[in-house]
């Protein structure tokens, strides 16, 4: 499919039910419902696991059910021949940047700690994985990662851009091939804080030029992974970009980390003149929404944050939504982890700013919770029931 000329969310958008909806993403949706779904093998929206996604799933994700997209939901509305899901899958690699290297976990500055990472860490006693969780499902069929293993199954690079997706694909369809089973399990992706951390205002952040280079970026690591048949069948966990937001506000009164260390910190979008100058009434709890006696250093980090929701993680869910819809990736599914709110001690108190050992216990906790095999799970309790 050619590249659009312009932005995802350059199509405009409309209210519906008092959601704002973009045109692109309702187009999609209606593609879903229309278009027959043989091809398809995974069933996002079977909720209940009765083989199929009906009214009782619909009941389910207007409740309240977190981190399923809309979109996804329908492109398998209807289905009524939902493959069973595995106890676990094969393996699991991981793609993505500092935060999937677990840089500075432990508050070592510049310090990778592959073990802590909320997706393959491994490390006994620090976060409870997604690795961690499907060994404990599935101690016989999962080829777990480890300290031996992890230069396999950890393709990430601190400093990763989405640039950079292309290439750490095509490590882990090659390192697939290597394994017991020749194929991938579950490709964990958290891909495209730098790229908005590099950004050096809100008007060039959403200019179209840069969400258009993003979304070549990204469709040419998706790209990668539909060519290779090590990864083409896998379960493609692509994570939305988090809520960076928060890690400001978590460690903004923060002496050290607000005059030492945030300066040389390269996401100066957010951490620029670091003090709080939102308005009255807790403004700085409310990113969502610029109140009229917002500072200028309070509406930039705002308007970071909505760029970050409405068009970039808009771009990861509908071009994966695609891959989907069309077959070249259809076991691929879309979390949303944006509401997620990161506290002091899901900071690491070094750099101030990556996750760490808590924050990727969080991340883990709800990108396991948000995922097919958490729905299942009794440790996710009723939060997204």
């Amino acid at each position: 499919m050619d590249v659009p000329s312009r932005p995802l969310g350059a199509f405009g958008s409309f209210t519906m039910l008092g959601v704002k909806i973009s045109v692109l993403r309702w187009l999609l949706f209606i593609s879903a419902v229309l278009l027959p779904f043989d091809c398809y093998s995974l069933c996002i929206g079977d909720f209940d696991f009765d083989g199929d996604v009906d009214g009782q799933d619909v009941q389910q994700l207007v409740s309240g059910k977190k981190g399923v997209s809309v979109s996804f939901f329908a492109a398998d509305f209807g289905l009524a021949d939902c493959p069973a899901l595995p106890a676990a899958p094969l393996n699991q690699f991981t793609i993505g940047d500092s935060i999937g290297e677990g840089e500075a976990a432990d508050g070592t500055i510049g310090e990778m700690h592959h073990e802590a990472v909320w997706s393959t860490g491994f490390g006994a006693g620090i976060v409870y994985s997604l690795n961690k969780r499907f060994e404990e499902s599935e101690p016989a069929g999962y080829y777990e990662n480890d300290a031996q293993r992890d230069s396999i199954f950890n393709q990430a690079e601190s400093g990763a851009v989405m640039a950079d997706f292309a290439a750490q694909a095509s490590l882990v369809a090659a390192a697939a091939a290597g394994t017991p089973s020749e194929t991938a399990g579950v490709v964990s992706i958290l891909l495209g804080a730098n790229d908005v951390c590099s950004a050096a205002n809100p008007d060039a952040l959403i200019d179209a030029a840069a969400l258009n280079l993003f979304d070549q970026q990204y469709r040419a690591g998706l790209d990668m992974l539909a060519a290779s048949p090590a990864t083409r069948d896998a379960f493609i966990h692509v994570s939305g970009i988090p809520a960076i937001y928060w890690l400001w506000n978590a460690k903004r009164t923060n002496f050290l980390c607000r005059v030492l260390i945030w300066p040389f910190v390269p996401c100066q979008i957010l951490l620029d003149n670091p003090g709080n100058d939102c308005g009255a009434g807790d403004s700085h709890l409310d990113p969502d929404t610029i109140h009229p006696d917002d500072g200028q250093n309070c509406v930039r980090r705002k308007e970071f944050h909505a760029a970050i929701r409405d068009e970039y993680n808009r771009i990861l869910a509908d071009v994966l939504l695609e891959y989907k819809l069309d077959g070249r990736l259809p076991n691929a599914y879309y979390v949303d982890i944006f509401d997620i709110q990161f506290g002091a001690d899901e900071v690491n108190d070094g750099d101030c700013f990556h996750p760490s050992e808590d924050g990727h216990n969080l991340l883990a906790g709800e990108q396991w919770c948000r995922s097919h095999w958490g729905w299942a799970d009794p440790l996710c309790g009723n939060r997204y029931r």
